[in-house]
This record gives structure tokens, C-alpha cells and sequence, in this order.
């Protein structure tokens, strides 16, 4: 059986419905990067990381043997730096790779032979205090820089 919930403002008018209950928790003004946050109703807190993909360059020779490194960077949900030490999962054109933090850093090397563009991103579903993750093209260039 499906439960339905009505959403009730202050003066106890009911502004919306829905199949979702929610917990409502005052704010001291209108932010939008309270979006997508998790609030831990035990501490009484907002929690949320962003991730910031960028790479030391955006396109490579598909030889094999040149590289783009594409690094993970991370604020919290307001701006300020966030440590993460959890793996990370980046997806490279759909394959899903383990990320582990070596040397205080995340990096994914990106090469091949094929020219084309591979896409990076990070999925942020396996952990609720990931917020979101930019993606990255990096193109790979052939013979004569065409690309395919």
C-alpha cells in the first residue's frame, strides 16, 4: 500500500503532497548549494562534498604512449576544503574503475591507441556525502590529428 504524505507550513496550511515524508529544518537564508546535501539530524548538520575533475591536458596523441592525468579535488558543500579518503569510482566511457588516494592525491591515467574522446566522471552514488562530479573530455588524437 502506498503511503501519501501532505507537506504543512508553519501556519499548518498544507503546501504540497507527496509519497516522500520529509524532515524540515530551518535555514538562516535562501542557498542553493544546500541542494543535494545530507543532513545528519543527529548533529545537526549539512554534509556534502563536491568533486572537481581536471586534467593536465585535454588532448593526447592516441599512440599508447601519451598521457592525461586527470585529477580529483574536493570542497565541501559551502566552499570550504574537504578531506575524502575513501576510494573513489571513476567511470571512463562506461567502464568502472577503483580509485585509491596514493600519495595525497586521486588520479586516473588516461591513454590509448583509438582516436576518439574518452569521457571521466565519478560516480557519487556509492557514498550519500557525494554531492556531484564535473566530467572531463579528453580527445585522443591519431595521425595528423584527426580524430574519429
Amino acid at each position: 500500500m502506498q503511503r501519501f504524505y501532505a507537506h504543512v507550513n508553519d501556519q499548518g496550511k498544507v503546501y504540497g503532497v507527496s509519497m516522500n515524508p520529509s524532515m524540515i529544518v530551518p535555514l538562516p537564508a535562501y542557498d542553493s548549494s544546500y541542494m543535494n546535501t545530507f543532513y545528519d539530524a543527529e548533529t545537526g548538520q549539512f554534509i556534502g562534498i563536491r568533486i572537481t575533475l581536471s586534467a593536465d591536458k585535454t588532448e593526447i596523441t592516441a599512440d599508447g604512449t601519451d598521457t592525461a592525468t586527470v585529477t580529483a579535488s574536493f570542497k565541501n558543500w559551502d566552499g570550504t576544503p574537504a578531506e575524502y579518503e575513501k576510494d573513489l569510482v571513476a567511470v571512463v566511457e562506461g567502464v568502472r574503475t577503483v580509485v585509491k588516494k596514493a600519495n595525497g592525491v586521486y588520479e586516473i591515467k588516461i591513454s590509448g591507441t583509438e582516436p576518439g574522446t574518452k569521457i571521466v566522471t565519478v560516480d557519487t552514488a556509492s557514498d550519500p556525502h557525494l554531492m556531484e562530479s564535473n566530467t572531463i573530455s579528453i580527445t585522443l588524437k591519431g595521425a595528423g590529428g584527426n580524430v574519429l
